[in-house]
């Protein structure tokens, strides 16, 4: 009888075990895609559970030794499925944690520019579906001048290191949880600023033309690239499609202006341009 209550309390702390091992994984896939404080919750919902999961286990195995009178002899067996139980939690746990790892590290590909390291037009996708409905956004979407022609005369490879430099450039203005940078194709870039106006915005664009509008060395050439820059920011909903929209048509018409300038989609849907205070020099 008492061999078998003590395999009884065995059976249990494996199967506490398993459930720990489950509520820990299913607990690390739920918060998985939300954001930093859902993350922090998680951690602390992990090691809530592991702390009940393996103080579960202790008891089950101290209730077995007190009631049962077990001897030092006949404590092998328990103790030793006790420790075995432990070694199995710890290795799920650590498997566990490397899951998650991988996962965190294929969304992180999936979501970055192999290229240029910012975020591309799945991070983009991702960024409008985890936005505030009624959010203030200011959104600058950013056009290389000539890329085409510099692409086409001197190869890809000139035109790809030129897309790094540029990327590496836009890297300075971006500030976690409040500037995000992304690149959606070709020499096209959108830099979404959060809790941002006009007037704002209008201060950052200068900043990034007067940063991304210079001399390139690359390798043996040496280029004078110029950018574009069309605003427009969210009143009241956040729609992403009227945003890019909006802010794609305003850098055309900074195009037509000249190079190195930036355009602003007004309030009330009326494209204005704005020179660059700096002389755009041609590429």
């Amino acid at each position: 009888m008492e061999e078998a209550r003590y395999y009884m309390f065995a059976l249990l702390s494996v199967l506490l075990a398993a459930v720990t091992a489950y509520s820990v994984l299913r607990t690390g896939q739920y918060f998985a895609d939300k954001g930093q404080k859902a993350r922090a919750l998680r951690t602390s919902l992990i090691i809530l559970i592991l702390t009940g999961g393996v103080s579960g286990m202790h008891l089950l195995g101290m209730e077995a030794v007190s009631e049962l009178g077990l001897t030092d002899g006949s404590l092998l067996i328990p103790m030793s499925l006790y420790a075995l139980t432990l070694v199995l939690l710890v290795w799920l746990f650590h498997r566990i944690s490397q899951m998650l790892a991988e996962r965190e590290q294929l969304k992180e590909l999936a979501y970055r520019d192999s290229l240029t390291g910012l975020f591309n037009k799945n991070g983009m996708d991702h960024f409008w579906n985890h936005c505030k409905p009624n959010e203030q956004l200011a959104v600058l979407y950013l056009d290389l001048n000539r890329f085409k022609s510099i692409n086409d005369k001197l190869g890809h490879h000139i035109g790809d290191l030129l897309l790094q430099a540029v990327g590496g450039s836009l890297q300075q203005f971006s500030c976690k949880g409040k500037r995000h940078i992304f690149r959606i194709g070709g020499d096209e870039f959108v830099i979404v600023a959060k809790r941002c106006g006009y007037s704002e915005a209008e201060q950052l664009a200068l900043k990034v033309l007067e940063s991304t509008t210079r001399n390139y060395k690359l390798e043996r050439h040496e280029l004078f690239v110029s950018a574009s820059i069309g605003i427009t920011a969210s009143q009241g909903r956040v729609d992403p499609v009227r945003l890019l929209k909006e802010a794609d048509s305003a850098m055309y018409n900074a195009k037509q202006l000249g190079r190195g300038r930036y355009a602003v989609h007004d309030q009330a849907h009326v494209i204005q341009p704005v020179s660059w205070l700096g002389s755009p020099r041609a590429n």
